[in-house]
């Protein structure tokens, strides 16, 4: 133990700083857990390397005979501990505490309990919650998203007595926010039957209307003659271009000048 008044890290960091296999797990874990930053990757590696440490110290004990004294003592309560958070299961030994794994402990940790047992909606707000006071255990507030949380803990974690989450009606409680978002399906899936009513009761407006005649006197018909200075348009019939008209079928008729004629 350090000076008292002196802070010392809890935690050791990577030996080398740049190597890919080592940052793209750490990244893995800042994302899966909602991490702050890799310091607390750092902190639970820590934590892991310690214990291990421990536990082959005692095993290597083990192998030149039975443990007693305070080195049994030792690994009784390592053992306990590890059993009380639930990182080890109540079977577990020494030779168990060596296959544990980072994730172990970052999933004890305060803020993962708090979004797997429903108290937010993400990881992210489940730290925001405990951060901001809304978050406690036994009546007891907790404002540490690192929180070691025990077997016994975890069936009593809540929301805080004077916290405006106590209250189920509250806009960010889950269950409200899961009603919000099927009222707003449920809006969006009426509009679109509404949308496809208004474009299937008007599709047939426009309909037999080719015959019509319009305000400049233009009319298109089917079939016979057209002249093209009266606007009139034929897709058969004969057609004279002297006249202005125009037809797609027939015969056609073209005026030529004359040598002495304008």
């Amino acid at each position: 133990m350090g000076y008292p008044g002196k802070n010392t890290k809890s935690y050791d960091t990577p030996r080398h700083p740049w190597q890919a296999a080592r940052m793209a797990e750490e990244v893995g874990h800042v994302k899966t857990y909602g991490l702050r930053n890799k310091r607390e990757v750092w902190k639970a590696q820590s934590m892991l390397r310690n214990y291990r440490r421990s536990a082959m110290e005692m095993l290597a004990g083990i192998t030149e005979g039975e443990l007693t004294g305070h080195v049994r003592q030792k690994s009784d309560d390592i053992l306990a501990k590890l059993k009380r958070y639930g990182i080890l299961s109540p079977e577990g030994g020494l030779d168990d505490i060596l296959a544990l794994e980072t994730r172990n402990f970052l999933d004890r940790r305060l803020q993962t309990q708090v979004y797997r047992q429903g108290f937010a909606n993400t990881l992210r707000q489940a730290r925001q919650f405990i951060t901001h006071g809304h978050i406690a255990i036994e009546g007891k507030k907790i404002t540490v998203p690192g929180y070691m949380v025990t077997k016994e803990e975890e069936l009593k974690i809540e929301y805080y007595l004077n916290s405006p989450l106590k209250s189920e009606s509250h806009v960010q409680r889950p269950a409200q926010i899961v009603l919000k978002e099927i009222a707003q399906i449920e809006e969006v899936q009426e509009d679109r039957r509404r949308g496809r009513g208004r474009r299937s009761g008007g599709g047939g407006a426009g309909a037999g209307g080719r015959g019509r005649t319009g305000p400049g006197g233009t009319n298109r018909g089917a079939s016979g003659p057209a002249g093209k200075g009266s606007g009139n348009r034929s897709t058969g019939g004969s057609a004279g271009k002297g006249s202005g008209n125009r037809s797609t079928g027939g015969s056609a008729t073209k005026n030529t000048k004359t040598p002495g004629g304008k």
